[in-house]
């Protein structure tokens, strides 16, 4: 856990050196969605109290800030899908830089041995998985979540304590089944980067120019043109397995979500309230259902991204290997260099 919160923290410096503005600006675009469905639920129910009562007038201004809602809705949402992929386009240019510019003050002992060459593909991998860029986003999108189920199980609890319980409840399935599912699925698209990295050996020797035409002469393109295919059926291999055990774990947890969901209604049903109450607290479990989907979602890329974090920053973030210039090195100078001696070369 102290691993997480520290690579939740990194991500949002990197984010705030990045691009601080588009930062703030997807926060607060966040902040308003994460109203918008509490405040549909309490238009619909003043909109159904209002033709209950026969007055029409009030209905209309209810109808037409039901609209305006919805419009804000849209547009907030286009708004954070773009600032979001500006942001993601800015870290990933940054972690790009910051990764070129860790290897060029790798010092000499170090290029050579297996674990910093481990470590440096562990690097260029958590960019390629592009879970790294996107941390900071899945944060707030999943803190956005959880003040929408928060916000909308203080207004069911209006009408029924119980049932606002079995809403807020309706979360934990899907966040239980993505926390499973993270690890698991960060270890197998692990093993399956180094298939795909063993296949474009293969691949490459097969394109290059001069190696293909090497080993067309020695009648090797066969060899190599299985190889590339066993490769592929192998990484192939785990995703279906990755996706099959991905899927029987989302149906239990959405079976789950069902019973709870058909718990809350009941005892919202079952509350004798007034039925404007009801009508908007049923169109609120239901967006609380929908919210508590996107908590799972995002709370599974935290873990897989905070993952990605502790890779990359084992490479440019930390003490485990030197720089160059910490180093005290003696570079003679050519002219020093008087002959030089080479013994059992063969060419």
């Amino acid at each position: 856990m102290k691993k997480l919160f520290s690579s939740i923290l990194w991500s949002f410096r990197l984010a705030w050196k990045t691009c601080p503005t588009t930062l703030v600006s997807v926060a607060l675009s966040l902040a308003v969605i994460a109203c918008i469905p509490l405040s549909q639920s309490l238009l619909i129910g003043n909109t159904v109290s209002a033709l209950s009562g026969s007055n029409g007038g009030a209905a209309w201004i209810y109808i037409v800030a039901l609209a305006l809602v919805v419009g804000i809705n849209i547009i907030a949402k286009r708004w954070v899908i773009s600032n979001m992929l500006i942001l993601k386009s800015k870290v990933n240019y940054r972690v790009h830089c910051m990764l070129n510019n860790r290897l060029s003050t790798f010092p000499l002992s170090d290029i050579g041995s297996t674990k910093s060459q481990e470590d440096i593909r562990a690097a260029r991998e958590a960019i390629s998985k592009q879970e790294l860029q996107v941390h900071t986003m899945s944060v707030m999108t999943l803190v956005s979540a959880f003040a929408m189920v928060l916000l909308l199980c203080l207004n069911i609890a209006n009408v029924s304590i119980v049932a606002a319980i079995f809403a807020a409840l309706c979360s934990l399935p899907l966040s239980i089944a993505m926390v499973i599912l993270a690890k698991r699925d960060y270890a197998i698209y692990t093993l399956m980067y180094e298939d795909y990295r063993v296949e474009n050996y293969y691949l490459d020797n097969l394109m290059a120019q001069s190696r293909a035409q090497e080993l067309h002469l020695m009648r090797a393109s066969r060899f190599f043109s299985q190889r590339v295919a066993s490769w592929r059926r192998r990484a192939a291999g785990r995703e279906l397995s990755l996706e099959s055990v991905r899927g029987i774990i989302s149906i239990v947890a959405g079976l789950l979500c069902s019973v709870l969901l058909f718990a809350s209604l009941y005892f919202l049903v079952d509350s004798g309230a007034n039925i404007s109450y009801v009508a908007g607290s049923l169109i609120g479990i239901i967006a609380c259902v929908d919210a508590t989907q996107e908590v799972g979602y995002s709370f599974g890329q935290i873990i897989n991204g905070a993952l990605s974090v502790q890779q990359f920053r084992r490479v440019c973030d930390s003490d485990t290997y030197d720089h160059v210039s910490e180093i005290k090195t003696s570079n003679p100078n050519h002219e020093n260099i008087s002959k030089i001696i080479c013994k059992d070369v063969s060419v």
